[in-house]
């Protein structure tokens, strides 16, 4: 077999180009080999970072997708979904929301305290202790514009005035235009909806 003691390789300003990390491909016709701060892989980290546009014909498989910002048109997922982690996270939807089948649940919190503040995340209260109650109520502003909020004797019992639940709004606030709201008599409750600035309402 021959021996060489050197060789000429042609186009060898094919080598890789772009800045350390920077993933390489075939740029125009010719073949030029280079690469883009756009695509870069970090080995120190094992991160591939895209600054740009994603578009996939196939399937994207991954055990974790961490999403900051997503515009999609129909998103089509089976089984169960959970969406946040905290019960103070908000998710805003522009638009209808139809459930085809399935339940609507809103949450509920069992008030078996004297007195109690009205948590952001609160939706039905149901009181199950027959003494006096106070419950306090956030202010319209930070409860937010739509805030609907029911409150319900569950004792089963007939209430005195002694023993009523006490609704109080924020101060300089009111409820139907009353700083406070009493609910005495049997079974009763109270569903109210916030205006936004400084008033809840009956409905």
């Amino acid at each position: 077999m021959g021996k060489f003691g050197w060789a000429h390789i042609s186009s060898a300003a094919n080598l890789g180009k772009g800045p350390d990390g920077a993933v390489q491909f075939a740029s125009g016709s010719n073949g030029v080999i280079s690469g883009s701060a756009k695509l870069v892989y970090n080995h120190n980290s094992d991160n591939l970072v895209l600054s740009g546009t994603l578009d996939v014909s196939g399937t994207i498989r991954a055990h974790v997708f961490d999403v900051k910002q997503t515009t999609k048109e129909e998103i089509s997922v089976s089984g169960s979904t959970n969406f946040g982690d905290d019960a103070t996270d908000t998710h805003v939807f522009t638009g209808s929301l139809t459930i085809v089948s399935g339940g609507f649940r809103q949450h509920y919190y069992e008030l078996k305290a004297t007195t109690y503040n009205v948590a952001a995340y609160d939706s039905i209260i149901g009181i199950s202790s027959s003494a006096y109650i106070v419950v306090n109520l956030p202010s319209a502003s930070v409860a937010g514009i739509g805030r609907i909020l029911t409150i319900k004797d569950e004792t089963l019992t007939t209430r005195s005035n002694a023993n009523r639940i006490a609704i109080s709004a924020s101060t300089g606030e009111t409820i139907d235009n009353q700083p406070n709201y009493s609910l005495s008599g049997d079974n009763p409750a109270l569903t109210i909806y916030s205006n936004g600035s400084t008033k809840w309402f009956i409905y």
